[in-house]
């Protein structure tokens, strides 16, 4: 007798978009705002919280691809916070181009008109 195979396993649409708000959407909302340093640093640490919170809950109710997926997030988003100072990962390929590429476009701008 043979076995039935094995399908992967799908996740709803809903349960992935709270997934992506938890993992994604909620530390880069929170990268936009700027606020004194106690306060600051307790809203970065709560959006930390907050992706954490997306990967149980992608552990719990999504599949594995989905659960993966906001687990790498969130340890990017940790490693840029570190690294960067910014909570998403999502907004360091910016502050990077900021940083090393506006400089010398605004020069080139200011020379040439």
């Amino acid at each position: 007798m043979t076995a039935m195979p094995e399908y992967p396993q799908t996740t709803p649409r809903p349960i992935l978009h709270q997934v992506v708000g938890w993992v994604v959407v909620l530390p880069l909302l929170v990268s936009f705002l700027r606020l004194p340093v106690p306060f600051g640093l307790l809203l970065v640490l709560a959006s930390l919280a907050g992706s954490v919170y997306g990967v149980r809950f992608a552990r719990r109710h999504a599949s594995r691809r989905a659960s993966l997926f906001a687990l790498v997030v969130t340890v990017l988003n940790t490693l840029s916070l570190f690294a960067v100072g910014q909570p998403t990962i999502v907004k360091v390929p910016f502050l990077i181009a900021w940083w090393y590429v506006a400089p010398y476009y605004s020069n080139w701008v200011y020379w040439n008109f």
